[in-house]
């Protein structure tokens, strides 16, 4: 029996969280809260994670519905793989475990980033729309 890689997981487990807009406002709800309390040592890469987190919610709440499928999986593939406490290095190893989150965010950035940018854009033009909450 072959083991799946931790982010084949998370795209896995993020293909079925998609299904129910539910889950998917309380996965960007809690990769926000954890990117705000990891802040600290991500760096500017926390607003990143939130932004994507935030286009996930409005995604969920019907407010920015032009998302490829691809797009979302991929997005939400990162959010719950930031969110794995075992993955491919665990978060617990001090000064190491985010490090492989962060190679896959700037992956994530060439697979998505014109969705991204787009839905940038987009928040500019809607400056009603709040970010996530910063507690899950």
């Amino acid at each position: 029996m072959a083991v799946d890689s931790p982010w084949r997981q998370a795209r896995q487990r993020a293909a079925r969280l998609l299904r129910s807009p539910g889950a998917s406002r309380r996965l960007a709800m809690a990769a926000a809260a954890k990117a705000w309390r990891q802040r600290d040592r991500l760096g500017e890469e926390a607003a990143e994670l939130r932004l994507m987190a935030a286009m996930l919610r409005d995604w969920a709440l019907r407010r920015y519905p032009e998302v490829p499928w691809a797009t979302l999986v991929t997005l939400a593939g990162v959010l719950v793989y930031f969110l794995m406490p075992l993955d491919a290095i665990p978060d617990a190893i001090i000064g190491l475990g985010l490090i492989d989150d962060l190679a896959l965010l700037h992956r994530s950035r060439r697979w998505i980033g014109g969705d991204l940018d787009a839905y940038r854009r987009w928040r500019g033009e809607h400056p009603d729309v709040r970010d996530p909450p910063t507690r899950a």
